[in-house]
């Protein structure tokens, strides 16, 4: 047997279903194709030059060209770079150059996107299925007391579900981040899409330990809200995006309230960023060397572990 196929998964989850982060909304300009991998599958992201984005995938339905490796925006589509066929953004054949007669039967997948605070969010779903939850807005983010966000990017050798676990892993703020003690729950909630917890903690800071509360609130496993109450006010949007069954990307857009621009809440802010960015990389460091126990021997003070799991079960199509 091959060392391949010897090797053990560390997860056993296909790539669950959901909205997800494939982009920003002014990283592509009219006309322009960005290849991009995302779900296991090469894509393009492109937009037409009537302005409209959409996200396929890269290879022709015809005989397998790339459309993001010599392709080109032509008008509302996007055409092959192999026999000049034109797609149009739902994915039809809209040209073929040579032929008296579309083969409507050659179709390219597209993937419906929605547009929050300038991030592009995808929907997947592994049969096509459309969207069964759509995507709040962020009031904060449009709120102008409150800072452009600070966006920060880590790719992350792990799984979506192991980093959604940590919101219910209490205990691992002090093992882990060196909190001066562990969070207390005041409420966990799981309905439907949504995963919403409270809780009040010890955050550190640098000038000494500081009292403060967090609600954090999922909508699947691409989107979550957090929201602290400390030293000043923060709102940190966090989107993430499975490159395939064991790479992450995960994004921390971290906002705070200075309606003043005053340079002392700049500068907590500041440091809370550096900060929230350094613990997550102590967090990538434990996910990207643990596998997944799917039978863990918890004790009373892990917090609902199982309750979340429970949860997150529903996001995978082809079940777990």
């Amino acid at each position: 047997m091959s060392q391949l196929l010897a090797r053990e998964k560390r997860f056993p989850f296909p790539i669950p279903y959901g909205w997800f982060h494939v982009g920003l909304d002014n990283e592509v300009a009219p006309g322009e194709i960005k290849p991009v991998r995302y779900f296991g599958q090469e894509l393009v992201l492109w937009r037409s030059e009537s302005g409209d984005l959409h996200l396929q995938d890269a290879y022709c339905p015809h005989l397998g060209a790339n459309f993001g490796a010599g392709g080109e925006v032509v008008g509302d589509g996007i055409k092959c770079p192999f026999h000049h066929w034109v797609f149009n953004g739902e994915g039809r054949v809209i040209e073929i150059p040579y032929a008296k007669r579309l083969n409507e039967k050659a179709c390219v997948r597209t993937y419906p996107l929605a547009v929050r605070h300038g991030i592009v969010m995808a929907w997947y779903h592994p049969q096509g299925i459309a969207p069964l939850y759509e995507l709040p807005f962020v009031a904060e983010l449009d709120d102008p007391d409150y800072v452009t966000p600070l966006t920060t990017v880590h790719t992350i050798k792990t799984c979506i579900q192991e980093m959604g676990e940590n919101t219910a892993d209490g205990a691992h703020f002090v093992t882990v981040h060196g909190h001066p003690g562990s969070a207390e729950y005041g409420n966990f909630e799981f309905r439907d899409h949504f995963m919403i917890m409270e809780s009040s903690q010890v955050f550190p800071s640098s000038g000494g330990p500081v009292e403060g509360t967090l609600k954090s609130t999922s909508v699947g496993f691409g989107w979550a809200e957090v929201r602290y109450q400390t030293l000043i006010d923060v709102c940190m949007l966090t989107t993430n995006v499975p490159v395939d069954e064991e790479t992450v990307m995960q994004y921390f857009h971290v906002s705070y309230k200075n309606p003043e621009r005053d340079p002392k809440i700049d500068r907590i802010g500041a440091a809370f960023n550096k900060e929230v960015n350094r613990q997550l990389t102590d967090d990538a460091f434990i996910w990207e060397n643990k596998r997944y126990e799917p039978s863990p021997k918890l004790c009373d003070g892990d917090g609902p572990i199982a309750r979340y799991r429970k949860w997150a079960q529903q996001f995978y199509a082809e079940g777990v």
